[in-house]
C-alpha cells in the first residue's frame, strides 16, 4: 500500500514538473510591419534578414528585416528594425508619379435633383459626368488633362465614395485620392415642368366626276383628318464648382441654359466649360 503510495505521489510530480518547464518555456516574437507575429526562435540575424524558426516546427525560414517591426526576444529584451505600415486612413490613392498630377482634372459624379420619375438619377449622373469630361476634354487649354471619368469612379468606388455622399471629403482630400491638381463638383437641377398636348383637324373634299353640260350640281366626298402629339418640357439649371489640391475654390458658377428639352444641360456645360479657367473663353 505504501510503495503505490509513493509510486503515485512520484508520478504526478514527473507530471506537475513537465507541465511546469512546458509552461514556463519562452519564445521569440517577430512583429511585422504589416501587424502579423511570428512566434518561434530567432536562430541567427544578417545584415538584412533573419533566420527564424517556428514553434513546434523544425524548418528554417529566412525573414527580410524591411518587414519586421521589431523582435521581441524570450528574454526580454526589444530590438526595433521598422515602423508599422501606414494605413492612410483607409483610402486607397493613385499615388501618382511625381508631376503627373500637375494640370490634371477628375470631374466628379454629377448630384442630380429632379421631380421626373422617369429619370433614373444614378445613370443620369454618370451620362452627365461623361459629357462633362468629353466636353472639357474638346475645349481645355493650357495642356489641361482630363481624368476619365471611369478612372475616377473606379478609385471613388475603392473608397466607398459616390455621388450621395462625395461631400463628406475634402477637396485637397478627394484630388489626393484621385491624383488630379484639380476636383470639379456639378449639380444639375432637371425639373418637369409639365406636358402639352397638340391636335390639328384638317378637311378635305374631293369632287366626283361631272359632266357640265348635263348636270348643274356639284357632288364629293368630304374627307376629315386629326393629329395629335405632345410636348414634355422641362426647367434645367446647372452649377459647377472647380478647386485645386489645396483646396482652394477657383471657380464657382450657376446657369440656366436656353432649351426645354432635358437635354439642355449639354449646351449649358458647354457654354460654362469655355469660360471656366481651363476654357479659351475663361477671362482672368
Amino acid at each position: 500500500m505504501k510503495n503505490s503510495f509513493l509510486k503515485a505521489f512520484f508520478t504526478v510530480l514527473l507530471v506537475f514538473s513537465a507541465v511546469s518547464s512546458w509552461a514556463q518555456e519562452k519564445v521569440d516574437m517577430v512583429i511585422m510591419t504589416n501587424g502579423d507575429i511570428k512566434e518561434g526562435k530567432v536562430t541567427h540575424i544578417a545584415s538584412d534578414a533573419i533566420s527564424f524558426v517556428h514553434q513546434g516546427e523544425d524548418l528554417e525560414y529566412d525573414i527580410a528585416k524591411s518587414d519586421i517591426q521589431q523582435i521581441k526576444f524570450s528574454s526580454g529584451r526589444i530590438e526595433k528594425f521598422n515602423a508599422p505600415a501606414a494605413t492612410n486612413s483607409g483610402i486607397t490613392t493613385v499615388n501618382p508619379a511625381a508631376g503627373d498630377s500637375k494640370n490634371k482634372v477628375a470631374i466628379l459624379p454629377f448630384v442630380i435633383v429632379s421631380n421626373d420619375n422617369t429619370i433614373q438619377p444614378d445613370m443620369f449622373s454618370v451620362q452627365v459626368q461623361n459629357d462633362c469630361a468629353n466636353i472639357l476634354r474638346d475645349e481645355a487649354v493650357h495642356g489641361v488633362k482630363v481624368q476619365d471619368a471611369m478612372t475616377t469612379n473606379a478609385l471613388l468606388a475603392r473608397n466607398n465614395i459616390d455621388r450621395n455622399n462625395v461631400a463628406t471629403m475634402l477637396p485637397a482630400e478627394l484630388a489626393k485620392m484621385l491624383g488630379v491638381e484639380y476636383v470639379l463638383y456639378g449639380n444639375a437641377e432637371v425639373l418637369n415642368k409639365g406636358t402639352t398636348n397638340y391636335g390639328s383637324a384638317g378637311t378635305t373634299y374631293k369632287e366626283k366626276d361631272k359632266d357640265d353640260r348635263s348636270r348643274k350640281e356639284t357632288k364629293g366626298s368630304v374627307f376629315t383628318s386629326t393629329s395629335s402629339s405632345s410636348l414634355t418640357t422641362y426647367d434645367v439649371k446647372l452649377d459647377l464648382k472647380i478647386f485645386n489640391n489645396q483646396g482652394n475654390n477657383i471657380y464657382a458658377e450657376s446657369r440656366h441654359p436656353f432649351g426645354i428639352g432635358i437635354d439642355a444641360y449639354h449646351s449649358g456645360l458647354k457654354y460654362m466649360l469655355k469660360r471656366c479657367p481651363f476654357g479659351p473663353k475663361y477671362k482672368r
